[in-house]
């Protein structure tokens, strides 16, 4: 029995300020019959309560402890992971990155004073942040990602993602980041519990395979792929969800076999 479903949002929930239709009566609906929700994205550009707000701008309602983005799991990933002495933060991003990194009480620093470099989606990317954040990692800051995702879908198609950004720095420094977003399930701990459920319980929802669906298969979870963001049918070879649904409104067909 299905007791949690975690949904990713772009390409799941909206595509960029669009509501995907039949998302707000999915989620109604799941809530009625005693299911409890969570999302799980690796968008970066808000912190969770920005990421509240255009959920509810859109017409959804969520709660904080619902949500789960990679600028949270940054914050948690690194006070689990450094010494209080080493954790004064350099970041490439958006303000959900800033806002989660002081929430939690993380320095965030000129890039010559980095213990590490955190790098997310930053619209505003350019050659003085790369030079940045690829010197802070040439002399020996912790390279971290928020997440590689190469696109995310928008109304009009598709946007560069993280991944672009990582990719520059990558190259440059010669060295491979940390990635705390999916696939990595360093996250799915903390999920369960918070819900106070087991994996067996839980089904995961995204409309990437090589994120969404791989987290899902990595951590042992059932997963449902909805073709409304950016992996397709004919793409599904090597990973393959439990379900594949045109959207996430025709996740209700397969009630009567997960509640």
């Amino acid at each position: 029995m299905i007791k949690l479903v975690i949904f990713d949002l772009d390409g799941v929930i909206y595509r960029g300020n669009t509501l995907i239709k039949g998302a707000d009566k999915t989620v109604k609906l799941l809530k009625s019959r005693g299911i409890k929700t969570a999302y799980l994205t690796n968008a970066c550009s808000r912190s969770r309560k920005g990421r509240i707000c255009k959920m509810i701008e859109l017409g959804l309602t969520a709660e904080e402890n619902e949500m789960f983005t990679t600028s949270y799991a940054v914050s948690h990933y690194i006070l689990e992971n450094y010494p209080k002495a080493k954790r004064k933060v350099y970041y490439v991003g958006q303000k959900g990155v800033e806002e989660e990194l002081k929430l939690h009480k993380i320095a965030v620093v000129d890039h010559k004073k980095a213990d590490i470099v955190v790098v997310g989606w930053d619209p505003d990317f350019n050659y003085k942040k790369m030079t940045e954040a690829y010197r802070a990692v040439a002399r020996g800051a912790e390279f971290i990602a928020t997440n590689t995702d190469t696109t995310f879908p928008v109304e009009d198609g598709y946007k560069p993602g993280a991944g672009a950004m990582v990719a520059s720095i990558a190259c440059a420094s010669g060295k491979k980041p940390k990635i705390v977003g999916k696939p990595n399930i360093f996250i799915l701990k903390m999920i369960l519990e918070r819900f106070k459920v087991k994996k067996s319980e839980v089904l995961m929802v995204g409309d990437r395979l090589e994120t969404d669906i791989a987290f899902g298969k990595k951590a042992g979870i059932k997963t449902a792929l909805v073709l409304t963001g950016v992996s397709k049918k004919e793409d599904v070879k090597k990973i393959k969800p439990d379900y594949i649904f045109k959207s996430i409104a025709d996740l209700p067909s397969i009630f009567h076999q997960i509640a």
